[in-house]
């Protein structure tokens, strides 16, 4: 009788062996199946964000493309309007000071008109009210430019400038002639009014002449 019942406790033993076997058994590939699950899951992530980071990489590579091609757009209009401020500026100098500077032909043109209807002797001789034009003809369509010839005379600039009288009795050719000084400025040499007809036996009238 004992040795049947040790046999059965023998047996006993060994189904809880293999049952404890088999627990662990499952409980180390559930370990196993959960690590790979987790590795392929850090696999995928990682390559996720390696595609992510690629993407955000290439973003930033044409972002800065493009802001460099901006940029340079930017810098090629900025010298375009800045070469054109500074032409139009030289534009806007040259006519301001052809207007308005007295060194130029336009500027002894219009002092010298002065001078004239200022002369007593061209008042009366050529009969008030006077006016002054730089064609021959009054009203011509003629682009109202000063007749005007620069040249070199013993080594300084020199300018000859004419234009036209016309009163009530008679009307009159000017001729102007000056020099530059040595402060660089034009002194007259003559201002000189020929006259169509005479008055008082003279067909020129003096209205400055440098007598040195």
């Amino acid at each position: 009788m004992i040795f049947p019942s040790f046999h059965l406790v023998i047996k006993q033993c060994h189904n809880q062996w293999r049952s404890l076997l088999f627990r662990r058994i499952s409980i180390i590939n559930q370990r196993q199946l959960s690590t790979n699950n987790d590795y392929k899951k850090d696999s995928k992530q990682q390559g996720n964000n390696i595609l992510v980071q690629s993407q955000n990489n290439q973003i930033d590579v044409t972002a800065f493309t493009h802001k460099a091609q901006q940029a340079v757009k930017d810098c090629v209009y900025s010298l375009v309007i800045v070469a054109g401020v500074v032409a139009l500026g030289g534009v806007c100098y040259l006519i301001l000071h052809e207007l308005y500077s007295r060194e130029t032909p336009n500027g002894i043109y219009k002092e010298a008109s002065k001078l004239c209807l200022a002369n007593i002797n061209v008042q009366e001789a050529l009969g008030t009210p006077i006016l002054v034009h730089t064609t021959p003809q009054i009203g011509s369509l003629r682009i109202n430019n000063v007749r005007a010839k620069m040249f070199d005379e013993k080594g300084r600039r020199s300018m000859t400038v004419s234009f036209y009288l016309t009163g009530k009795e008679r009307s009159g050719v000017v001729a102007i002639k000056v020099q530059k000084n040595i402060s660089n400025k034009f002194v007259y040499d003559y201002i000189l009014v020929q006259l169509d007809r005479p008055w008082h036996n003279q067909n020129i009238l003096h209205v400055h002449q440098n007598l040195n």
